[in-house]
C-alpha cells in the first residue's frame, strides 16, 4: 500500500469528485468510518459502471455487499491503528446487481483536512488491461510501428496501469552496451547518461540485471552499492529505488532490460510484478523482431566480406540522393573503381589473401569519405564512390587521383610486399536519369580505363554506348522469340510437407534461343522490363499457365510469377480474369506470386490490383520473403495467402545460425497470420530436415525436382501416383 500524504488527494465537495494528481487513471475512493462515500475518481465510477450523481450518498455496502456493518468497522480499524494496506476480494457487480469478476481492492489510511478516512483502490481488471495491452503493443508490431515508438506506448500505458512508477526499456547490444530504447517520463539527458555504458556487476539496476541475467531488487538507491556511480544522476531526479528485469531472447540470451523506478524507497507490489511479467515477454517479442529485422536489412544491403554497403544499397542511396540535389542544385558524381591485377593476386596467394585484400581497401575508402553510404562493394574486386556538392570536373578529377593513389599504397601479405592499382570510372547525373543509369555509365568508364591501359581514370562520354547497342540487338532478338513463340513454361514440383505429395508447381518461363540455346529469365526479364516487353511477355505467362493448370490433375496448383512492372500497367486484372475464363481453369488452383519490389510502392492502384486479384479468387503468394525491406505493414495491408522464404536463406540454414533464426521468424510470423510458408532452394535430405522442422508446410527445390516442360511433369506426377497406389 502506498500511503497518501495530507494533500495528495484534495476533496472537490461540490461534485463529489477525487483531482488524482499522479494517478488519472487509478480506479479510487474515500470512506469514512461508517463506509460512507466521500470521494472518488472518474477511473473508479468507470469501473464501478455508476454515474456520479448515482455515487451520492452511497454506502461502502451498496457497492459490494460483502461489506456489511460489523465487517467493514473491523477493517476500519485495523486500517487506521496498524497504517498497512489491507487486501480484500470482492465480486465485481454491474448496475442490475449482476456479478461477473473477482477483483482485488486494496484499503489503506486516507487523511483528509485532518480528517481520517480509508482509500480503496480497485486492483480489477489488471489482468484483461494487461490482455488490452498485449493486443494493442502486438498490432503495433504487426503494423510496422518502429521499436522505439511500440516502447513508448508500452512504457505509458504501463504507467497508467500502475501508478507512481517510472517505467524504461532498454536494449543490450553486440558489444555489452546497454541502448536506450523508451523511457518516456525519464529526462532526456538522464538517458542518454545510460545509453553506451557496458553492463556489468556493479551498474545500477539494469547494467547489472543484463549482467546477471535476473531480477535486481534496489529499493534504496543511496545506499545500494550497485548504485554507487550512478546515484547521483538518480537522486536530483527524486528516483529512489529501482527494479529492473533482464529481457531475454529465446536463446536465453539476454537482449535488453526492463525497469521501473519508484519516488520512494520501495520495493515492487503484487501488481506490479504481473505487470513486468506481461511486460516482459512483450518486449522479448519486440526486440527479437527488431534484431530479425535488422539482420535481415543488414543481409540484403551489406556486403558480407567488407560489411560495406553493396550494390543494392549503393544503388537505393543514389536513388535518395537524387531526389536530393533535384531540389538543391547540387551535383552527384559517382566513381566505379576496379583492382588491377587482383585476379593475379588470388591466384598465386590463394582466395583468403585476397579477401584480407579486398577488406584492406574497403578501410581505404572508409577514411576518405564521412558518410558510411557513400562507399560501397559492387561485387567481386570492384568498389564504388558517391560525391555530392558543388564542384567542377577538376575537383573531381582530384578526388579520384586520391583514390589511386590510396588504392596503390604497398601492401604486406604472407610476407610480401603487394602493389595494387585501380582503374576508376567517372560518370555525372547530367549524363544519367536514374541510378541505375549513373551507375551502369561510371562501369562503363571504368572499362574503358582497362582497355586503354589502366592505373587511371576516365569520364564516361556519350561515345561510350556499345553497351546500348547491343542491348538494343537484344531487344530486338527478344521481340523476335516473342513473335516466333521462342517462350516456354518449365514446371518446378511443390511438396506438401503435411502429405508428403507434390500438390503443385511453379512455373518458371525460359527463352529457347535457335542459337544460344536456352536462356534464364534473369537474362531477358530485366530487358523486357527495361524495353517495355514485359506486359506482352507477362500476359503470356499468364495464359499458358492457366491453359497448363487445366490439363493437370484438379488437386495441383500452379504458381505463377508476376513482375513488379506489370502492376505499373493498366489491365493485370483483366488479363487473370480472361486467361481463368479461357482455360476453364478453378481460380483456387492458380496462384500468383509476386516480389516485395511490388509494395515498395505501396500506392492505392497496388492495394487496389491485389485486391481485385484476390477477389477473382486466386490465392497471392509474397516470394522471395526476406530479401527486401521485410515490412511487418505489408502482411498486414495486403491480401496474402503464402509467403515463399527466399532459397539464401535455406542454403545457410545448416552452417548460419543467423539464417536458421530468420527462418524459424518468419514461419511464426506466417503462422500466426494464417498464412502458408513455401521454403525455395531445398536441395539437400538435411535442408529438407530442417525446413521441416521449423514448420515449413511446403517445399520446392533441386532436391525435390528440376524445372521439367509440362509434359515431363505429367508423367512425373502420375508415376508419383502410380507408385503411391502400388504402395497402398
Amino acid at each position: 500500500m502506498r500511503d497518501s500524504q495530507q494533500g495528495k488527494l484534495p476533496m472537490q465537495a461540490r461534485d463529489h469528485a477525487i483531482e488524482i494528481q499522479h494517478a488519472p487513471h487509478a480506479p479510487i475512493a474515500l470512506f469514512d468510518e461508517q463506509g460512507r462515500l466521500h470521494g472518488w475518481s472518474p477511473a473508479f465510477a468507470d469501473d464501478c459502471g455508476h454515474s456520479t450523481l448515482e455515487f451520492r450518498d452511497r454506502l461502502i455496502g451498496h457497492i459490494w455487499p460483502e461489506f456489511d456493518s460489523a465487517g467493514w468497522r473491523e477493517i476500519w480499524r485495523k486500517v487506521q491503528r496498524d497504517g498497512d494496506a489491507t487486501i480484500v476480494h470482492v465480486l465485481a457487480r454491474a448496475k442490475d446487481g449482476t456479478s461477473s469478476e473477482v477483483v482485488e481492492l486494496e484499503i489503506g489510511r486516507f487523511i483528509s483536512l485532518g480528517r481520517p478516512l480509508a482509500k480503496i483502490e480497485i486492483r480489477r481488471s489488471a489482468t484483461r488491461r494487461l490482455h488490452l495491452l498485449q493486443q494493442e503493443i502486438l498490432q503495433a508490431m504487426a503494423t510496422g510501428v518502429p521499436l522505439t515508438g511500440i516502447m513508448e506506448t508500452l512504457c505509458r500505458r504501463v504507467e497508467a496501469l500502475a501508478p507512481s512508477v517510472i517505467c524504461s526499456v532498454l536494449s543490450v547490444d553486440r558489444q555489452q552496451q546497454l541502448r536506450h530504447v523508451a523511457s518516456p517520463s525519464l529526462p532526456v539527458h538522464y538517458s542518454s547518461a545510460i545509453d553506451g555504458a557496458l553492463i556489468g556487476p556493479k551498474m545500477g539496476s539494469c547494467g547489472t540485471a543484463a549482467f546477471r541475467g535476473e531480477a535486481v531488487e534496489v529499493t534504496d538507491i543511496e545506499t545500494d552499492p550497485l548504485w554507487e556511480d550512478y546515484k547521483q544522476l538518480a537522486l536530483p531526479l527524486g528516483l529512489r529505488a529501482c527494479w529492473s528485469s533482464p529481457i531475454k531472447g529465446a536463446d536465453g540470451r539476454v537482449i535488453g532490460a526492463f525497469a521501473f523506478y519508484y519516488p520512494r524507497s520501495r520495493g515492487p507490489t503484487p501488481l506490479e510484478r504481473q505487470v513486468v511479467a506481461t511486460c516482459l515477454h512483450l518486449c522479448t517479442i519486440a526486440l527479437e523482431h527488431e534484431e530479425t529485422r535488422s539482420r535481415a536489412y543488414e543481409q540484403a544491403f551489406t556486403d558480407p566480406l567488407t560489411r560495406l554497403p553493396n550494390r543494392a544499397r549503393f544503388q537505393q542511396r543514389i536513388s535518395e540522393t537524387m531526389a536530393v540535389v533535384a531540389e538543391t542544385g547540387q551535383r552527384i558524381a559517382v566513381q566505379y573503381i576496379g583492382l588491377d591485377r587482383f585476379q593475379a593476386v588470388n591466384e598465386m596467394l590463394g582466395y583468403s589473401v585476397g579477401d584480407e585484400l579486398l577488406n584492406v581497401i574497403a578501410s581505404r575508402l572508409r577514411s576518405i569519405v564521412k558518410d558510411h553510404d557513400a562507399v560501397a562493394r559492387m561485387g567481386g574486386d570492384e568498389f564504388a564512390v558517391i560525391q555530392v556538392g558543388d564542384f567542377n570536373e577538376h575537383d573531381i578529377a582530384k578526388r579520384a587521383l586520391q583514390v589511386i593513389e590510396l588504392i596503390g599504397q604497398p601492401f604486406l601479405a604472407c610476407g610480401q610486399r603487394l602493389e595494387l592499382g585501380a582503374s576508376t570510372g567517372i560518370a555525372l547525373d547530367t549524363d544519367a536519369n536514374t541510378a541505375d543509369e549513373l551507375i551502369q555509365d561510371a562501369s562503363l568508364a571504368m572499362r574503358r580505363v582497362k582497355e586503354m591501359g589502366r592505373g587511371t581514370y576516365f569520364f564516361y562520354e556519350k561515345e561510350l554506348n556499345a553497351r546500348m547497342q547491343a542491348r538494343r540487338r537484344a531487344e530486338a532478338d527478344l521481340r523476335d522469340g516473342l513473335s516466333r513463340q521462342q517462350f516456354e513454361l518449365y514446371f518446378q514440383p511443390i511438396l506438401d510437407l503435411q502429405r508428403f505429395a507434390v500438390t503443385g508447381a511453379e512455373a518458371l518461363l525460359r527463352w529457347r534461343h535457335p542459337e544460344r540455346g536456352m536462356i534464364s529469365p534473369s537474362d531477358f526479364i530485366p530487358l523486357a522490363e527495361q524495353c517495355g516487353l514485359i506486359e506482352q511477355l507477362g500476359s503470356w505467362v499468364v495464359r499458358e499457365g492457366c491453359r497448363a493448370a487445366a490439363q493437370l490433375p484438379a488437386d495441383i496448383r500452379v504458381a505463377i510469377n508476376l513482375s513488379p512492372m506489370q502492376f505499373d500497367r493498366p489491365g493485370l486484372v483483366r488479363t487473370v480474369a480472361a486467361a481463368l475464363e479461357e482455360s476453364g481453369v478453378e481460380p483456387s488452383r492458380i496462384e500468383l506470386e509476386i516480389t516485395e519490389s511490388v509494395l515498395l510502392h505501396d500506392n492505392d492502384v497496388n492495394v487496389a490490383t491485389l485486391d481485385e486479384l484476390n477477389d477473382l479468387g486466386v490465392t497471392i503468394a509474397l516470394d522471395d520473403f526476406g530479401t527486401g525491406y521485410s515490412s511487418l505493414s505489408y502482411l498486414h495491408r495486403f491480401s496474402f495467402d503464402r509467403i515463399k522464404i527466399d532459397h539464401s536463406f535455406i542454403r545457410d540454414i545448416l552452417r548460419n545460425e543467423g539464417s536458421l533464426m530468420i527462418v524459424r521468424a518468419i514461419v511464426m510470423l506466417a503462422h500466426s497470420l494464417g498464412l502458408v510458408v513455401t521454403a525455395e532452394g531445398v536441395e539437400t535430405d538435411e535442408q529438407l530436415a530442417a525446413v521441416r522442422g521449423e514448420g515449413c508446410d511446403s517445399v520446392q527445390g533441386y532436391y525435390i525436382g528440376r524445372p521439367m516442360p509440362l509434359a515431363d511433369f505429367q508423367v512425373a506426377i502420375g508415376n508419383s501416383r502410380g507408385a503411391s497406389v502400388t504402395a497402398a
